[in-house]
This record gives structure tokens, C-alpha cells and sequence, in this order.
């Protein structure tokens, strides 16, 4: 039963890292509830109980200052938006063609002070809503001081909940993100043990999403501590995390090698499960240090599991798995006392964190930022919503003159946290979605306790809790709350009728409709030109990482890669977001979601081995050989072409160039000085400047470049100077590393083979140039074989394997 418990909160806590959804629902609910008891007892009409709800509900959820001295400012400025809006409302009524421009007013203000969130964003949600909501209820002039009044009690409500009830505590928050970050290990180790139990491509697909979700708690984790510890101490805590989640990345491309490689014997693969599964158990989510002799025995476990399994003879990829598994457990730890014992000792509430400058160091700002040029986004965005609006008002008025406030919402919120005309409309088709499944589900909630206030006040209530928690993961299932939220208090107030609610759906149609409209006509942002951007903006991060981390490993300067590695992963992410509407059911893109997701594949396979390198650089590691100024100025160079190809414009060359690997060459300091010829930081350093040299040199097919690629004339030669590199895909694109590849010569003999990475690259050194058959298998596919030239030095041939239900096609 314990272990059950376990595992339910694992999943939770994996769920909801740090439980902040759920403390953000609470902390609404909270707001809410209060605001309607206060001013129940106070004695106000229902029209004030309304709008004091919807105040609360929504500054409870907008208000979103990391900092209490911000909140209370914040705070201090919500009585006077909601009062500004309420009262020109109020005074404009009779006159409706200017109440209707007024409003539009309020619209352009809300959405341009957005530029300074989050106080803007939650400055102007409040004011257009209060607005919005007068029209709702028909506030008038005399009504004026009894509105005002409930505002403010809402208010004080949802202060009281966010500084008394549920208030922010750094200390709790970070250590409930980190037991989500230990559980979503956790989660990761038993998907790489299921798939190394029974392997099949769900189970692939499985690991896959628990290495991006390891990835997104993990910056969490490094967000979190940046804002409440000290600059040294959160130095050591970002490499235990950056370790930890390396090592657990490693994991996961090991047992996918390992299921790619080959048949495995059943008593070796029962014994990998079972080490697995031990490791799942060091990785448990209880953090307490009185439970610190489990991580002993677990080590033990693991230790008498090993030596059953080095009395057999282990294939290569059963090696790897292994020592995946040793370097994991001794990660986990290593960092459990820092993590989590010492963690409350040094958090401090409200602390500068690393965000502060220390007095002895300029700012770091090695390059200027882009001029501004154009209108910015909230501008744009601002003459976008009140043109959409203007539209919405117009439609709905012509579907209902007493309802078409409905249009008018839907409009000005499809603007919020997006960034393309693409975002828009996906934002606009959730929304409509969303309010048809709500509208359904309303009217059978609806019938079924109508006439039993209490629990329809309860329904409510709950509604609106599930909203809140739900909207960082689904807009359309936010929507679908709130609507249904919305038929029960129809019918909580007595005018609840299905043709108010089709009306609903009716308006929030024309809503969408005119956002779109506005955003594809008016000052649109392509969604193509924002993914260029985007694309752009990681490659500079790249660029900028490559040179910092040879100046590192040539140089005893200090540079702060890790934080280069995680800014490169953050614009991955907003790339990420940017894509997303060219996947999306309804994008008239589809077709190009193969190329999309292959870039992306090369783009994040170029972070994790970004995040590898500077988790491993030490000063002056590699200061020996002149080969690493050399493989990092091509690397750079390559960079600067893409840049260019992104950006559309013509250089002097059209290819990309191409060289020889740089662990070739390059000997490590201390072996130039006689040490160990076996050091595996500075190979897993090489090997990282490796990929990251092939995976540049990958991107230059899919941004517009030449397919060929030029080779760097070499001064040296090696044993092996002939390389085939390429990637295998599916049908759609996709990349796919269950493939194994085997390179026979004209006489039938095999010279080499190769599992891919995690994103399909693979490399094979050919020991002479010539002509080869290269043949290509993977579970469920059929296998491939082609004859490729392979001259004296790199050659690129990707393989494409097709599904056997596919290939009639």
C-alpha cells in the first residue's frame, strides 16, 4: 500500500512541479470564495457580488510578481484600474456609440501595457474585465458607489490569499521543484527499464517525453534558485543539476542503443532490468535525510547486481548501458545533501539571488542587442485587438444587441501570450472548440441540479478551480471550465436557457473569427518569419558558446557556460512555440512538419551536446594542440553562413565546411604532460565538439544551403580519414535511432557499423575511401541498402527507412 502511495504522489508531483497550478487554483478558489462571503454579509445586490467575483478571480490569477513588496504594488494599482473602467462605463452607458469607442480605448491600453509584465498584464486584464463586465450587469451612475465599494472588498480578498492564505514561500516551492525534478528521474529510469524489458515504439516514444519533461523541471530548478540564493552556492547547484540531468539524458540514449543493437541475452536483459529498477528506487522522491541509509543500501543492490553481470561477457552496447546506469547512481547521490538536506539553510525569502551584479564584475553583454526596428509586439498586438474587437462588436451586435460582449472577449483574448498570426488563430480555434464542449457539458450540469444553489455554488467554484489550474497546460480546456462555469451561474441567477448558451457559442465564433481576421490583415507577424527569428537567435547562441568554451578549454579564463547552455535552451523552447502552429490539426503547414521536426531534432541534439560540453570544460584542459582554435573557428564560421541563410541573405560561399574530428588530433593537457592515455572528460569533451561540429554541418540541407558540403584540406593524416555521416529518418521525416547500420566492402566484409543518436546521426570511420554498400535495418521497418562513394574524408548519406504497413505506398 505504501508503495502505491508512493507512486501516486510521484505522479503528481511529476505533474506539477512545485505544485504551483495547484497553489495558483487554491489561491483563486480562495479569492473567490471569500470575496463572495464578505460581500454577501456585507449586504450588496448580486450585481456587485459578480463583479466583486469576477475582481477577485481575476487578480488572483494575474497577479503574478515574484516578490511580495511587488505584489502589494501591484496591488495598490488594481483599484484604480478596475475603478477608471467601471466609472467610464457607468458615466458613458447612455451614449453607446461612445461607451463602444471607450472600450475599444480600454482594449488598446490593456493589451499595450503588456510590455511590462507581469504588473502591466495584470494592470490591464483588470481593467478591460472590470469594463467588460459593467456592460455585462448595465452598470449605471448610481450603482457607482456600491461597485466601487465590492471592487475593493474583492480585492482585499485576493490579497489576503495571496499574502496570508496560499503565499509564495521560496523555500517550500524550491524543495517541492526539486522532489518533482527527483520523481521525473525517477519516471525516466523506469521508461528506460520497460523499454529495455519488452522494447517496442511506444515505449521509445515514452522515453522520449520523460527526457523532455527531466529537461523543462530542470530549468525550473535553475530558475528557482537563481532568484533566492547567492551567486557561489547556486554555481555548485546548477552543475549538480546540469550533472544529473546529463547523466540521465545519457541513460536514455544508452537503452535505446541497447534495443537497437541487437538481440540481448535473457538473463543479461533480466539483469539490466534489475539494475534499472534499483536505480529507480535511489531516485525515489522522499528527500528527507533520515531516510539516507536507502540511498547505502540501494548502492549495495546495484553493486551485487553488477558483479552478477561482469561474470558474463558483455556486448558493447551492454557496457554502455551500465556504466549509464553507475554514473546516474552516483550523480543522484552525490547531490542529494546539497539538493535537498542543506537546501532551507540558505534560501532566503525575497533575496536578490544571483540576478544581483556582483560590485566587482561588469555587466555581461558581449554583444549589443538588435536594434528595435518596426512597431514591437505589443503594439502591433494592441492595434490588432482593438480592430479585432471593433469587428467583434460589429458581428455581434448583428447576432444579438444584448450579448455581443461575448465576441468582444474572445477577441481581446486570443491576443494574450501570443506571438504570431499562427498562435492566433490556433488560439481562436481552442477557444471555439473548448466553448462548443463547454456549452454541452453546462447544460447537462445545469439541468441536473438546477434549483440547488449550494451545490451549484459549489460546481461553480470548482469550475473555476479547475480553469486555473489547467490553463498553463490547455487553453481549450481552460475555456471548457470556464464555460461551463459560466451555464451554472445562468442558472444560479435564474435566466440559465440553452439559447443564452448557443448564443455564447454563436458570439465566441465571431470573436475568433474577427481576431483572425485582424491578425492575418492587420500589421500580421508570419509565423514563418517568427520561426526564422527564432532559429536565428539559437544559432548566435550556439555561436557565441562555441567561441566561450574554446577560450575555456585553450585559456584559464573563466566563462560561464552553463548559463550559455541554458540560454541556448530557452530559445529552443520559444522556437519550440513558435513552430507549434505549423504542426497544429488545422494549419494549412502540415506538409511541412517533417522538415520542421527534422530541424528541430538537429537543433536540440546540438543543446544536449552544448549542455554536455560545459558541463565537462575545465580552464586550459585542451591548451596542447593548435587543432582546437582551428575546428572552432570552422564550427563558427559554418554558423555565421546559416545565420545568413536564415536571415535570406547571399554570402560569398553556399556550402558549409566540413573536417576532420577533432578527437583525431587534439591530445589533452595533461597527457601532452605524460598522464593517462584514458581520460574521459577530455574524450567526452572532444566527442561533444564532434557532434556539435556534424550536427552544424547536418543544419545546412534543411536551412537552404548546398546538400554538398566542401572539406577542410587537412595537414595531418590519420589511420582513418575517410567518414560516412548522415542521418536515418521515417517516411514523415522523423528521426530514428532503433536503426542499426552495417558498411560491407566490394568483398562482402564488414569495415564498420553504427547505432544513431538520439536524434538518427550517425557516424561510421571507413578505413580507406571507396565504393560500399551501406544496409540499414530497424524493428518493424524495412531494411534498406544503397552504394555509397566514400572519398578521403567526410561523406553525408541519410537513409530513410519506411514502415512495412507503408511501403506499398
Amino acid at each position: 500500500m505504501r508503495h502505491v502511495f508512493d507512486a501516486v504522489l510521484d505522479r503528481f508531483a511529476a505533474a506539477d512541479p512545485g505544485t504551483l497550478r495547484l497553489r495558483q487554483a487554491i489561491r483563486t478558489a480562495a479569492s473567490v470564495v471569500l470575496a463572495i462571503a464578505a460581500l454577501a454579509l456585507l449586504g450588496l445586490p448580486i450585481t456587485a457580488i459578480m463583479l466583486g467575483t469576477i475582481v477577485a478571480m481575476m487578480s488572483a490569477m494575474s497577479v503574478n510578481d515574484k516578490t511580495a513588496r511587488a505584489k502589494a504594488g501591484t496591488f495598490l494599482l488594481l483599484p484604480v484600474s478596475a475603478g477608471v473602467s467601471i466609472t467610464t462605463s457607468a458615466l458613458l452607458a447612455p451614449w453607446r456609440g461612445i461607451a463602444d469607442g471607450a472600450f475599444l480605448v480600454i482594449i488598446f491600453v490593456a493589451v499595450y501595457l503588456r510590455r511590462y509584465a507581469p504588473r502591466g498584464f495584470a494592470v490591464g486584464m483588470v481593467a478591460f474585465m472590470t469594463f467588460f463586465f459593467s456592460l455585462f450587469i448595465h452598470a449605471t451612475v448610481p450603482q457607482l458607489p456600491q461597485l466601487l465599494f465590492a471592487v475593493v472588498v474583492a480585492l482585499c480578498c485576493s490579497a489576503f490569499s495571496h499574502f496570508v492564505l496560499v503565499p509564495r514561500r521560496p523555500r517550500l516551492n524550491l524543495r517541492r521543484i526539486v522532489v518533482a525534478f527527483r520523481a521525473r528521474l525517477a519516471q525516466l529510469v523506469d521508461a528506460a527499464a520497460h523499454l529495455v524489458e519488452e522494447p517496442d515504439d511506444r515505449r521509445q516514444e515514452q522515453l522520449r517525453k520523460r527526457v523532455a519533461r527531466l529537461h523543462e523541471c530542470a530549468l525550473m530548478v535553475e530558475t528557482e534558485l537563481a532568484d533566492l540564493v547567492e551567486p557561489t552556492q547556486f554555481d555548485q547547484w546548477q552543475m549538480d543539476v546540469v550533472d544529473i540531468e546529463l547523466t540521465g539524458e545519457r541513460l536514455a540514449i544508452a537503452a535505446r542503443r541497447l534495443v537497437a543493437g541487437g538481440a540481448v541475452p535473457d538473463d543479461l536483459r533480466a539483469g539490466l532490468v534489475g539494475e534499472l529498477r534499483e536505480l529507480r528506487v535511489l531516485a525515489g522522491r522522499d528527500p528527507r535525510p533520515a531516510l539516507a541509509y536507502e540511498d547505502d543500501d540501494s548502492m549495495t543492490r546495484l553493486a551485487a547486481i553488477g558483479r552478477q553481470l561482469d561474470a558474463v561477457d558483455n556486448p558493447p552496447h551492454v557496457t554502455r548501458l551500465r556504466r549509464a546506469v553507475r554514473e546516474l547512481a552516483v550523480s543522484i547521490t552525490s547531490a542529494r545533501a546539497e539538493l535537498e538536506s542543506d537546501l532551507p539553510a540558505v534560501v532566503m525569502d525575497d533575496h536578490p539571488g544571483r540576478h544581483r551584479q556582483p560590485d566587482d564584475e561588469p555587466p555581461a553583454s558581449p554583444t549589443a542587442p538588435p536594434a528595435q526596428t518596426g512597431l514591437r509586439l505589443t503594439t502591433r498586438q494592441a492595434i490588432q485587438a482593438v480592430i479585432g474587437a471593433g469587428l467583434a462588436i460589429l458581428g455581434g451586435e448583428f447576432v444579438s444587441t444584448q450579448r455581443w460582449y461575448w465576441a468582444v472577449i474572445t477577441a481581446f483574448l486570443v491576443f494574450a501570450n501570443t506571438t504570431s498570426r499562427g498562435d492566433i488563430l490556433i488560439r481562436g480555434f481552442r477557444r471555439t472548440v473548448g466553448t462548443l464542449l463547454g456549452i454541452l457539458a453546462g447544460m447537462v450540469a445545469a439541468s441536473l441540479v438546477s434549483g440547488q444553489n449550494v451545490l451549484i455554488l459549489i460546481l461553480i467554484i470548482g469550475c473555476i478551480s479547475l480553469g486555473v489550474y489547467v490553463v498553463q497546460v490547455s487553453y481549450g480546456l481552460m475555456t471548457f471550465f470556464m464555460t461551463m462555469m459560466l451555464a451554472l451561474l445562468y442558472s444560479l441567477i435564474g435566466t440559465f436557457t440553452p439559447e443564452v448558451l448557443v448564443l455564447r457559442l454563436e458570439e465566441t465564433m465571431i470573436g475568433a473569427f474577427a481576431g483572425g481576421i485582424a491578425a492575418v490583415l492587420v500589421l500580421p507577424t508570419k509565423t514563418r518569419a517568427l520561426i526564422k527569428e527564432d532559429i536565428a537567435a539559437v544559432l548566435e547562441a550556439l555561436r557565441r558558446f562555441i567561441s566561450d568554451a574554446t577560450g575555456l578549454l585553450r585559456d584559464a579564463d573563466t566563462v560561464d557556460l552553463i548559463d550559455q547552455s541554458r540560454e541556448i535552451d530557452k530559445k529552443l523552447a520559444d522556437l519550440r512555440k513558435a513552430a507549434e502552429p505549423m504542426t497544429h490539426v488545422i494549419s494549412p503547414y502540415r506538409n511541412q512538419r517533417s522538415e520542421l521536426r527534422h530541424l528541430l531534432a538537429l537543433l536540440g541534439s546540438s543543446a544536449y551536446y552544448a549542455r554536455s560540453l560545459a558541463a565537462n570544460a575545465e580552464p586550459a584542459l585542451l591548451a596542447s594542440d593548435d587543432r582546437l582554435p582551428r575546428t572552432s573557428s570552422r564550427i563558427v564560421e559554418n554558423l555565421g553562413r546559416l545565420i545568413a541563410a536564415v536571415g535570406g541573405a547571399d554570402g560569398d560561399r553556399k556550402q558549409v565546411v566540413a573536417g576532420d574530428a577533432l578527437s583525431s588530433h587534439v591530445r589533452p593537457r595533461h597527457l601532452a604532460e605524460g598522464g593517462e592515455p584514458d581520460d574521459a572528460v577530455a574524450r567526452r569533451i572532444m566527442a561533444s565538439f564532434d557532434h556539435l561540429d556534424e550536427l552544424i554541418v547536418a543544419l545546412a540541407r534543411p536551412l537552404g544551403l548546398s546538400d554538398d558540403t566542401d572539406t577542410e584540406p587537412s595537414d595531418e593524416v590519420d589511420a582513418v580519414t575517410s567518414r560516412l555521416l548522415g542521418q536515418v529518418r521515417d517516411a514523415d521525416g522523423s528521426p530514428l535511432a532503433d536503426a542499426a547500420l552495417t558498411l560491407v566492402d566490394g568483398k562482402g566484409r564488414q569495415v564498420g557499423r553504427s547505432v544513431p543518436a538520439d536524434d538518427g546521426r550517425f557516424r561510421i570511420e571507413v578505413p580507406q575511401s571507396g565504393t560500399y554498400l551501406l544496409i540499414a535495418s530497424s524493428p518493424g521497418r524495412h531494411p534498406s541498402a544503397d552504394l555509397v562513394t566514400v572519398p578521403a574524408g567526410p561523406v553525408t548519406k541519410d537513409v530513410v527507412l519506411e514502415a512495412e504497413r507503408d511501403a506499398w505506398r
